[in-house]
C-alpha cells in the first residue's frame, strides 16, 4: 500500500539529505509503477497527485502519462481535473500519448458541464498541435 499524498510530503519534508529524498521518491515511484501494473483504479487519481508531486519537484514522472490519459476519460469531475492536470504538466506538445486525448478533449468541449468544458479548453491552451487544434476547431 503506498502512501496517502499529504504523508509523502511529509516524509520529504522531513528528510535531512538528498540521498533520503531520492531513496523516499523512489520507494514511492516503485509503489505507484506497482499500482499501474495492477491496474489499482480506485488509487489512480491519488497516484497521478503523488507523480505531480514528484515532477514539481524535479524527478522523472513519464511513466504516468497514460495514467492521465485514463483519468481525463473518467466521467467523474475530481478524477478528470487530475486528469487534466497531469496532462498539461507530465506531456508536452511532441507528446504521442498526445493523440490520445483528441476524442476525449472533443467530448469535454461539448459537455454540459461548463467546469469540464474549461478543463479541456485549458488543455488545448498548454498542448494543442497544429493537427490538433484543425481536428479540435469545429467543436
Amino acid at each position: 500500500m503506498s502512501l496517502k499524498l499529504r504523508d509523502l510530503i511529509r516524509q520529504v519534508r522531513a528528510c535531512k539529505t538528498a540521498a533520503e529524498e531520492r531513496a523516499v521518491i523512489a520507494k514511492e515511484s516503485a509503489m505507484i509503477r506497482t499500482a499501474i501494473r495492477e491496474e489499482q483504479e480506485h488509487y489512480r487519481h491519488r497516484n497521478v497527485a503523488k507523480l505531480l508531486f514528484m515532477h514539481m519537484l524535479g524527478y522523472p514522472t513519464h511513466f504516468g502519462q497514460l495514467e492521465c490519459m485514463k483519468l481525463v476519460a473518467s466521467p467523474h469531475f475530481p478524477e478528470k481535473r487530475i486528469g487534466y492536470l497531469g496532462m498539461m504538466l507530465l506531456l508536452s506538445e511532441q507528446a504521442d500519448v498526445l493523440m490520445l486525448a483528441t476524442n476525449s478533449l472533443k467530448n469535454d468541449l461539448n459537455s454540459e458541464n461548463r467546469f469540464i468544458s474549461g478543463l479541456a479548453l485549458c488543455a488545448i491552451g498548454n498542448l494543442a498541435t497544429a493537427d490538433m487544434s484543425r481536428d479540435l476547431a469545429p467543436e
